[in-house]
């Protein structure tokens, strides 16, 4: 997964910006794009409509960056689907740094170690690191956990805990993952949408034990709030096609010294100005 290189490159970014620590910032979620899904993989120039508007409106703001956070496509191994996608996030602004988590639609329900190492061919990365202004972020690939990929799973283990033990200088640690560690309640049944409940505890104890604030995921393509002791989990709706009543739209994430608060926006409702 060389993500010792991926960490090491990303913080290389982030101190070429120069905030300092401790200073209030923003950044932006977006998550399910899902290039082909609204069309069952017939076309997608409804995802790209949205995608595009989405990067627009982003371009008009500073967030400190952007973090998409899964099901960049449909079909993880279609040329065309991911073309678009990158094509559009290259749009972005190129002092607003962007970095992506794999989803179920990216790597597969099962993953294989072919179809892992495709999506790191393709993206560069299935996890990160970096610290900004006082905060750990964290981006996990939360399939190979939904589908106990045990290899994979393992190395990816033993990384995270070495990031969190680095961490405790910072005020909040933040994770992002695809899915949810839990929608609702940390005692809830197993399904499609969740960590299995065989790890999910382990999971639960060791965000516990250093600290992890906050969770921002996708998957559900519709807002969810849950939170277990300090844990909170905020699920955001699709930039993509809906499930649930919301619109298409982005989470905007305030981080405060104190405090880490955050607002879905429809695309037609993001602000001009955001105030910190």
């Amino acid at each position: 997964m060389n993500m010792k290189k991926t960490t090491l490159f990303l913080l290389g970014i982030l101190f070429s910006l120069g905030i300092s620590a401790q200073t209030p910032f923003y950044f932006i979620q977006l998550t399910d794009p899902q290039f082909g899904m609204i069309n069952k993989n017939a076309s997608f120039d409804k995802e790209t409509a949205l995608m595009e508007k989405a990067v627009k409106q982003i371009n008009k703001l500073n967030p400190g960056f952007v973090v998409v956070t899964g099901d960049l496509v449909n079909e993880g191994n279609n040329a065309d689907q991911i073309k678009e996608f990158k094509r559009i996030l290259a749009t972005l602004r190129k002092d607003i740094p962007v970095y992506l988590t794999p989803g179920n639609h990216d790597v597969g329900q099962q993953p294989t170690s072919a179809s892992l190492a495709g999506y790191i061919d393709t993206y560069g990365y299935d996890c990160f690191s970096f610290q900004m202004n006082g905060t750990c972020f964290i981006g996990i690939n939360t399939q190979i956990i939904w589908a106990d990929v045990k290899e994979a799973e393992q190395s990816q283990l033993v990384w995270l805990t070495k990031v969190l033990e680095n961490s405790q200088k910072c005020t909040h640690r933040i994770l992002f993952g695809h899915h949810p560690v839990f929608v609702h309640s940390a005692d809830e049944a197993d399904k499609y949408d969740n960590f299995p409940l065989a790890k999910r505890n382990d999971y639960l104890n060791l965000f516990n034990r250093f600290n992890v604030s906050d969770q921002f995921a996708g998957h559900l393509h519709y807002n969810s709030n849950g939170q277990h002791g300090n844990f909170r989990i905020t699920g955001t709706s699709a930039v993509g096609m809906q499930i649930g009543k919301e619109k298409s739209g982005l989470r905007i994430v305030k981080v405060y010294p104190d405090k880490v608060e955050s607002t879905y926006y429809p695309l037609d409702e993001v602000p001009a100005i955001v105030e910190l």
